[in-house]
């Protein structure tokens, strides 16, 4: 492992506003006795009228305090000063990292937060600071802590008491403290920052409690921005697919432009273009020589037609008004026996080009249908897939862009008891979870709605990303939270796929890229793939050591509701544990599975994938908070 912290032993905000300060009732803080410092992990003493620190662009301030450790992504620190703060000195506790930083700042009677970006020199001083929150108090304080939490959040706590509260999308991984008082004055602060416990966790694994077999992970590539890739870039690209064993290809394939002669499935020149903000145009279009390196690999095609060409339409003349999820009437609807004739025709072209046709084919991405063409669609498919020959590829029902949506499709599906016996697979997309994304807990309704529904068909989450702006920050952070969906998907719902929204999408503006794909073409460097952000590390926490054809069995940490604990086997001795540690506690967690564990995995904001041999004998793990930790059998790709 490269880089592993130690811990102490025993651009996106909710608001681009500046959140002014008012005025307040100080609060009585509780009386604290003084903590016992002597355990402390490290002391600070500043003297007010003391020698200048050494250095440059500081020539009259005493030296700063530089904590010597790098933050896990997740955390709670906590100072203890010795007696009160002079009544003219300040106290501040600043926290950094790659674009944005905070700074709590304590003085007699007020309690300062406050949340700025410098990842521009357009943002510098004043002009960075957007939030701003200050707390007036009475009393002693005694202990002063700040706790970074798995809500996307931070608290300020005076005596144990929590002060002031912030969204926290950023990333920090170091702090310091310093001193602002009068030089003339003698004042002398004095504290320590006391050491972080760590707690332990003994889990409890059902060997023979069989669920979901899995079928695997993946996405959805831009084939043009696949297209731009140079010769090194496409190795590259297809290095990283098998080393995160994303073999689930799920194409946007030709849509509006589709020639009524078919003859333009795979002609990059007339994609269907996405518009995303300023960036350069991605768009829907197959690639039969992706589908074939993807098929070496030992993958899968997963086929599903977006919004259909105009002469594949005709105007709808229901009774009823429908209206989609973007709050727009339907005008239109599927022409059953074009949209059937454009799929069985593709199949028999993946069959000539790539060698096989798709899986699966879904029958329609987000576009809404009355129920009872999206029935006809489904059962019209079937028949016409056995007829051409087409007997195991497999149907999965319209995607949803909402999971409550999903579940209103199940249930509308199910009306027509045909077409539910020809669905295979449920699928939805998950959207809507963006507004549960500082509490997923809470998104725990949804998704047992959707298991109620689905009865014993099995699921695919067929596009999970980001595209909400507060939540669009290159950050650990973020993706972390996307992490504890993948375990919702895996432990709730039974997922047996999870797949990306894009794979690889080609960007302008960094943010999209960041949040909505996990690669992006580096045009800096010969246009070769890179990560955009910590969405590819968090997925292959669970992709890179769960193999196709292996089963979650049931496992839990008893009394830790925030270790999310999923566990994996298969045949041949095959197991895997993933751990997501949503705590700002570190854990000792006792593994019962007795195995030859052969790997130990760990996902941080500092390690990308970065993987280490079991020691011999291996019965326990430490979990760093906001770390996901894997043990397995397996040895994931390199």
């Amino acid at each position: 492992m490269k880089h592993r912290w130690h811990p102490w032993p025993t651009a996106a905000v909710v608001a681009m506003v500046t959140v002014p300060i008012t005025a307040q009732q100080p609060l009585q803080l509780p009386d604290t006795a003084a903590p016992a410092i002597t355990q402390a992990a490290d002391r600070f003493e500043f003297a007010a009228d003391g020698p200048a620190g050494p250095g440059w662009t500081r020539p009259n301030e005493p030296a700063r305090k530089y904590f010597h450790e790098m933050l896990p992504a997740l955390f709670s620190r906590t100072i203890a000063i010795e007696g009160d703060l002079p009544p003219t000195a300040t106290l501040r506790w600043i926290f950094t990292g790659p674009h944005a930083g905070l700074t709590v700042e304590l003085s007699e009677g007020n309690v300062k937060l406050s949340e700025r970006w410098y990842d521009s020199t357009q943002l510098l001083g004043e002009k960075g600071t957007l939030i701003r929150q200050e707390k007036a108090f009475t009393g002693h304080p005694r202990t002063l802590k700040v706790v970074a939490d798995s809500h996307l959040s931070v608290h300020v706590l005076l005596n144990g008491q929590d002060l002031l509260q912030a969204p926290m999308y950023f990333d920090v991984q170091r702090h310091q403290m310093m001193l602002v008082a009068p030089r003339t004055q003698h004042l002398v602060v004095r504290g320590a920052l006391l050491a972080s416990e760590i707690k332990t966790a003994a889990l409890q694994i059902d060997r023979d409690s069989k669920q979901q077999t899995m079928l695997g992970f993946g996405g959805s590539p831009g084939i043009p921005a696949y297209a731009e890739l140079s010769e090194r870039g496409k190795a590259e690209y297809w290095h990283l697919i098998h080393k995160y064993n994303l073999l689930l290809h799920r194409e946007y394939p030709m849509g509006t432009e589709l020639k009524q002669d078919l003859s333009n499935f795979d002609d990059l020149s007339s994609a269907t273009p996405h518009y995303y903000g300023d960036n350069f145009p991605n768009g829907e279009v197959s690639n039969f020589e992706y589908s074939r390196r993807m098929l070496a690999l030992g993958g899968h095609v997963i086929y599903e037609m977006w919004a259909l060409p105009k002469w594949a339409e005709k105007p709808y003349d229901g009774p009823v008004k429908i209206i989609d999820a973007w709050k727009k009437p339907v005008t239109k609807q599927a022409d059953v026996e074009q949209y059937v004739r454009i799929v069985v025709a593709y199949c028999r072209m993946a069959t000539k080009k790539s060698g096989k046709p798709p899986m699966i084919v879904g029958i329609q991405n987000e576009v809404e249908q009355i129920p009872s063409v999206y029935a006809e669609m489904t059962k019209s498919l079937r028949r016409e897939l056995d007829k051409a020959g087409f007997k195991d590829v497999k149907i999965h029902m319209a995607d949803a862009p909402y999971l409550w949506m999903g579940v209103g499709r199940v249930n509308d599906l199910k009306q027509d008891t045909e077409a539910w016996q020809d669905t295979d697979y449920v699928a939805s997309h998950v959207y809507d979870w963006q507004k549960y994304a500082a509490g997923p807990d809470r998104y725990d309704q949804q998704l047992q709605a959707m298991r109620a529904a689905m009865g014993d068909k099995p699921y695919l989450a067929t596009e999970i990303c980001l595209n909400d702006g507060k939540l669009q920050e290159p950050s650990y952070r973020v993706a972390f939270q996307v992490g504890q969906l993948y375990h919702k998907h895996l432990t709730e719902l039974n997922a047996i796929a999870l797949m990306y929204c894009w794979t690889i999408l080609d960007v302008e503006q960094p943010n999209f890229g960041a949040s909505r794909s996990l690669l992006i073409p580096d045009k800096t460097h010969g246009n070769i793939p890179v990560t955009s952000s910590f969405e590819l590390r968090v997925l292959g926490a669970y992709s890179r050591h769960i193999q196709e054809g292996m089963w979650r069995v049931n496992a839990t940490a008893p009394g830790n509701p925030d270790l999310l604990v999923s566990a994996f086997a298969g045949d041949t001795g095959k197991k895997t544990i993933v751990l997501l540690n949503r705590s700002t506690d570190t854990t000792r967690v006792e593994i019962p599975w007795n195995t030859s564990w052969r790997q130990v995995e760990h996902v941080t904001q500092y390690e990308e994938n970065e993987v280490a041999a079991a020691k011999p004998g291996l019965r326990d793990v430490v979990v760093q908070p906001g770390e996901i930790l894997i043990v397995s059998t397996l040895e994931g790709g390199n």
